[in-house]
């Protein structure tokens, strides 16, 4: 028995030597994170057809609006305008088209995920000399831009 106590300790002692021989050493390495500026636009996927659909009912006349939804994806603060591209031939109806865009969004303008209503409206009792159109008639294109501020 005192010949395995007397073992024990012995291995107990040069395990502790040979553990206060052990050498560590160590490094630091640098963590960098580079994210860009960010900003993305594109039509929601709520979105009924992605399109304006002015139609005038001369049963019930009224200017025609249609609303699209739009989503805005950024991790910077940002700005949205749009312009408008009057189809060759329908300039007249393109130039009395209206757009808004619903800033009143909560987190709109802001870092994050927003989805928002932009508004096409037209004033057509305003403007009955211009005349008719046919059903589906494209008069213009309207160009959303995302701006980072």
């Amino acid at each position: 028995m005192k010949k395995v106590l007397g073992l024990a300790v012995l291995m107990m002692v040069m395990l502790m030597s040979v553990a206060g021989l052990a050498v560590s050493d160590y490094v630091d390495v640098p963590v960098y994170l580079n994210v860009p500026e960010f900003v993305r636009l594109s039509v929601d996927s709520s979105s009924p057809d992605s399109q304006f659909d002015l139609v005038f009912n001369p049963a019930t006349p009224a200017n025609p609006s249609d609303t699209v939804k739009l989503l805005a994806e950024a991790n910077v603060s940002y700005n949205v305008n749009h312009s408008v591209t009057p189809v060759t031939g329908y300039s007249s109806w393109a130039n009395k088209l209206q757009i808004a865009i619903d800033t009143s969004v909560s987190g709109f303008g802001g870092a994050g995920n927003v989805v928002f209503d932009v508004t096409a409206t037209l004033d057509v009792l305003g403007n009955l000399n211009l005349g008719s159109l046919t059903t589906n008639t494209k008069i213009a294109d309207v160009t959303f831009t995302i701006t980072s501020l």
